[in-house]
């Protein structure tokens, strides 16, 4: 019989854990400390993670060194379309409100009062040994933003060889501790989710069927709607056309999920098929697998939302704000593991400032996220190089509108 990847063994866990809490009720409340130790276990590799992945990601630009104008043009398609994939899901989280009804026993009333100026002030640190002591995330994300940066700044020097090399081995690290760490998950989700069912019944499993819901509807409205106007108005192409380009790269990207996996059939799709110049797919193929991830962006906004409504939470405006923006920066920085979304949603709550109670619900069933998710995120890498290509001028436009067959590579 086929090994059960862990992202079924985690929903399994969560069928299980729901089961057992229906079944035994409050009693189940025993095996509660194995559900802890698990939430102890990610926050233990939340800083390292979150600091390691974001400088690996920026600093990896310094391969787009050798032509800066289609790094340039396809770093603004990424910033804007991201912010778009951000706002989106800030949207309908606001829209749906998945966490309103949602009551946990442990819940209680919070309200977060915000200064506008000095909550941006706050971002920058002026001790960075203190931010990473007091788990500051946001400030933490700056720091490691600057230092991607200047990273990829010393491209070609020693130092900038030999910091390069530091950082992605230190991020290979943490992916590999965070693997260790998620065999972990199917144990802990079963033990949380069967506390949470055993004390609230059926409201979790209606707070996650929602939560669900709002994430597919987000990503249709982003292929239905972004991507088509980025492709028709800005890229000057036929929208079905480009998905039927493609189509076997959002397939597979659906099947594996994963982005990494994916990138052969993305290059050929892109080069033989959407006629996009091959300098310009080498060059933008991995870095777009490793930060442009409009889902991610789109889902971390659904994950604030949600846990600020089921905790009664009034969000200002510059909270929205910022929700918006971390999204687009946890994106950048999810790491490339199975999993990796999960990670991120932790570190949102955490700067945020919220319990994290719906973890183990994201974990429980985020192998129904992730399909559409790397599918989405993989469409938004294609329609980027698009986009760079027409942009230069560099689109072939035969190749591009040239009849294909709707499944397979060329």
């Amino acid at each position: 019989m086929k090994k059960l990847s862990l992202p079924i063994k985690i929903l399994i866990g969560l069928v299980l854990g729901a089961v057992a809490g229906f079944i035994f009720k409050d009693k189940v409340a025993i095996i509660e400390p194995i559900g802890t130790v698990f939430l102890r276990l990610l926050r233990m590799t939340i800083v390292p993670l979150v600091f390691f992945s974001i400088v690996s990601g920026v600093s990896g630009f310094s391969d787009l060194s050798r032509m800066r104008k289609v790094g340039f043009t396809f770093i603004k398609y990424w910033a804007v379309s991201s912010l778009c994939a951000a706002a989106v899901g800030t949207l309908f989280a606001s829209i749906i409100k998945p966490g309103v009804g949602i009551t946990l026993p442990t819940t209680e009333s919070m309200e977060i009062n915000v200064d506008l100026v000095q909550s941006f002030v706050e971002w920058i640190p002026d001790n960075i040994f203190v931010s990473f002591t007091e788990t500051n995330m946001i400030q933490i994300i700056i720091f490691a933003i600057f230092t991607g940066i200047s990273i990829a700044l010393l491209a070609g020097t020693k130092a900038g060889d030999i910091m390069n090399d530091v950082v992605q081995a230190a991020s290979t690290l943490m992916g590999k501790m965070v693997s260790i760490v998620l065999k972990f998950a199917p144990y802990g989700v079963f033990a949380l989710i069967a506390n949470v069912t055993g004390t609230v019944g059926g409201l979790a499993l209606v707070g996650i069927g929602k939560m669900l819901i709002t994430q597919y509807i987000a990503y249709a409205f982003i292929i239905v709607v972004v991507y088509s106007i980025i492709l028709k108005v800005f890229s000057g192409v036929n929208p079905v056309q480009h998905f039927r380009n493609v189509f076997p790269a959002m397939v597979m990207a659906f099947t594996t999920q994963s982005s990494s996996a994916t990138i052969p059939v993305t290059m050929e799709c892109t080069k033989n098929r959407a006629g996009v110049p091959e300098d310009i797919v080498n060059l933008i193929t991995a870095p777009a697998a490793t930060i442009n991830m409009h889902a991610v962006s789109a889902e971390m906004p659904i994950y604030a939302l949600f846990a600020a409504q089921i905790y009664g939470i009034q969000l200002s405006p510059i909270q929205f704000l910022q929700i918006v923006v971390l999204g687009v920066i946890l994106a950048a920085g999810c790491a490339g593991v199975p999993g990796g979304g999960i990670m991120m949603s932790a570190i949102l709550l955490e700067i945020m400032g919220l319990p994290y109670d719906i973890v183990p619900w994201i974990a429980g069933i985020y192998v129904l996220i992730d399909m559409p998710n790397t599918m989405l995120n993989v469409t938004g890498d294609t329609i980027g190089m698009v986009y760079t290509a027409h942009k230069l001028g560099e689109l072939d436009r035969e190749v591009f509108d040239a009849p294909k067959d709707f499944a397979k590579s060329e």
